[in-house]
């Protein structure tokens, strides 16, 4: 059995959020503050039974939610009908046992099954938090905030009163629902709930230090073995501990009796004024040694060198190991309490940001071996969900695994990309591979710059903020310059593979690329040879996205081949130029002339310091560099005062000026 589907309603920004389960791992990938931890957070509270408070409330919700208790509290809405109008959190769970074999025990699964279709092999749990208080309750705790003198006048309290008892008003219900039925439901107890899904969860900030304030240090989890039953370890590790229980208590048993008679010793010759005489009791010590205490309580982790034979404290070790380390016993302490279960179930494992003082090549390691060392620690299938910042390991994730978290103001969607992959069979391969090769960051950007090369790439950011300082974004509360935005280097031959991609993440998107002039001939062989040429003589453009930008507005097919002219190239209006949340700019006639790609109109615009006239030909411009990085790094470091090419600002403006949320 599997967890398929988890969908969330009205809680924080998830207002109406359906998560695709992958049976193994599901990575949550996204900007920041698009509800991936809440997502986790909304789940171990329903697990661990947890009351809710007003923070978790979703604001979209709430001017509703005041109006319906107003209007209860004014008798213009019944007890019955309140209940029924308020929008409440709620969570559900799509179990999948289609695949076990029907003479199997379900176990923890068995009571939310309680459709009577045999060719039904679904399970779905819903739990909600429902108003539990009764009518009567409910009107005498809010009656002095809306009636003042027998009359409704709601105070400027009301709100609060409401926010304070949230948790007191609302409680939750499990329910199993039939999957064909959905008013056929049972409620069922949350120990059911909790039995089924067993989980664990590790925080982002995880401890890793070796002081003794924390209880979660890797000394303290290696420690809690002296605790652990021997039937519970591994037989190679058990007889270690138990050889290390029998030394503890020998030197327990020596130590305490050696230190009774010292003590009491000290103490009996230490003590004057007439007391003990020989009628009284003499005094004694009695001390309460535990070495085994002290085992469990100053356990502390070092590293010691295999040459040396020398041991270094675990603080000049790197947080990157500790974390694996840490997170290695997390997980096989979780593995050992599903064991330890002897049912079927549907086990949760949670990490959050695993990446934490990872250097990049141990993120890819971490995301391409976690799926295996769980197969290695638990036979009982564990489903992992994870949330990352990483490019690296959200890069290295298969696409059927990878849910992007999208904002809207209409809350939180979980999209799938292997949805995308589905639809997209002709680019879904470049893509991959051009993510796992370059570790892009564009899942994690509000925004997103396609550009040609490395020219591009090296001289954007300053070109950015040559635009915010002329007053190109003046108007603009927070500039480009301070918002996230992944740059690409993908040249015009590619980039239209991307632009499906970009309008299924639903990013703002410029693509700044090269006009690309062409002349078309006929070869000797009398094949069609085509020529780069200057723009005023170019017939038509060898750049392969705007040739797919215009058969698209166009409405032609991709498979096209037919000739596009020059002129409806450089006659597209600006319209013309934006699809959806994407726009395309390319070079454009400045000073009366043309340049057919970034270098030659950055040379055209900035004439004199490349030693150029006013009467000069589009021939003038030609780049002859060998390099293009370093003809980029020339112009910032020998032309600080540079001018930027019109086409590029107007791109950094469009883009400047386009909302995130929708």
């Amino acid at each position: 059995m599997q967890l398929t589907k988890i969908t969330v309603k009205n809680y924080r920004l998830l207002i109406n959020a359906e998560l695709e389960v992958d049976p193994k791992t599901t990575l949550i990938v996204g900007r920041n503050n698009t509800a991936k931890t809440s997502c986790f957070s909304c789940i171990r509270n329903v697990l661990d039974g947890e009351v809710l408070c007003f923070d978790d409330y979703p604001l979209l919700r709430r001017e509703d939610f005041y109006t319906k208790i107003a209007l209860f509290m004014e008798k213009k809405l019944s007890y019955e009908d309140l209940c029924k109008q308020i929008e409440i959190i709620s969570i559900e769970f799509l179990v999948d046992y289609s695949l076990d074999d029907p003479d199997d025990n379900l176990g923890a699964l068995s009571p939310f099954i309680i459709d009577v279709d045999v060719d039904t092999t679904t399970a779905l749990i819903r739990a909600e938090y429902r108003l539990k208080t009764d009518e009567k309750t409910l009107w005498t705790l809010l009656e002095s905030s809306y009636y003042k003198d027998d009359a409704f006048s709601p105070s400027e309290d009301a709100h609060k009163v409401l926010a304070d008892n949230f948790g007191k008003l609302f409680g939750l219900t499990v329910y199993a629902i039939n999957p064909n039925n959905p008013d056929d439901k049972q409620v069922k107890s949350h120990k059911e709930l909790h039995d089924l899904f067993p989980f664990h969860a590790i925080p982002a900030e995880r401890v890793l230090g070796e002081d003794d304030t924390h209880k979660s240090s890797l000394g303290s989890l290696i420690s809690g073995f002296f605790d652990t039953s021997e039937a519970e370890l591994d037989p190679d590790v058990a007889e270690e501990i138990k050889r290390l229980r029998s030394i503890v208590e020998k030197a327990n048993n020596d130590v305490q009796k050696q230190s009774d008679e010292i003590l009491s010793s000290v103490v009996n010759n230490s003590i004057g004024f007439g007391y003990p005489n020989i009628e009284e009791l003499k005094l004694g010590v009695t001390t309460q040694l535990s070495i085994d205490d002290q085992i469990k309580n100053q356990t502390k982790l070092s590293y010691i060198s295999g040459t040396a034979n020398e041991s270094l404290p675990s603080s000049h070790n790197g947080l990157g190991y500790k974390n694996l380390i840490k997170m290695e016993f997390l997980l096989a302490a979780f593995a050992k309490d599903i064991k330890k279960r002897g049912v079927a179930c549907v086990p949760l494992l949670f990490i959050e940001e695993p990446e934490s003082h990872m250097h990049p090549q141990m993120q890819t390691a971490f995301a391409a071996y976690l799926e295996k060392f769980l197969s290695n620690l638990s036979t009982v299938k564990i489903q992992t969900f994870l949330t990352s910042h990483s490019a690296h390991i959200a890069n290295t994730m298969e696409f059927a695994k990878v849910r992007y978290a999208q904002k809207s103001t209409a809350g939180v969607i979980y999209k799938n990309l292997n949805t995308f992959a589905q639809a997209n069979p002709d680019n879904v391969d470049f893509i991959r591979k051009y993510l796992t090769l370059t570790k892009c960051d564009l899942f994690f950007a509000d925004k997103a710059i396609f550009v040609e090369g490395a020219s591009e790439r090296l001289l954007l950011p300053d070109m950015i903020e040559k635009c915010e300082k002329s007053g190109e974004f003046a108007h603009c509360k927070y500039p480009l310059s301070a918002q996230y935005y992944a740059l690409i280097e993908i040249g015009g031959a590619y980039a239209h593979k991307f632009i499906p991609f970009i309008e299924f993440l639903g990013v703002p998107c410029l693509i700044l690329t090269d006009l690309d002039s062409v002349a078309e001939r006929v070869g000797k062989n009398g094949k069609v040879v085509k020529k780069s040429v200057v723009v005023s003589q170019g017939e038509t453009t060898s750049n392969e996205t705007i040739k797919w930008w215009v058969r698209r507005n166009k409405g032609l097919p991709e498979s096209d081949t037919s000739k596009i002219d020059l002129t409806e190239i450089t006659s597209m209006t600006t319209d013309d130029k934006t699809r959806s949340k994407c726009h395309i700019e390319f070079q454009t006639a400045e000073s009366g002339l043309c340049g057919h790609s970034l270098e030659e109109a950055i040379r055209n615009v900035n004439r004199t310091h490349y030693d150029l006239g006013d009467s000069i030909s589009e021939e003038d411009l030609e780049f002859k560099g060998k390099s293009k990085t370093d003809f980029a790094l020339d112009l910032i470091y020998e032309c600080s005062d540079y001018c930027v090419p019109d086409y590029i600002k107007s791109g950094l403006k469009w883009l400047n000026n386009q909302r995130v949320l929708e």
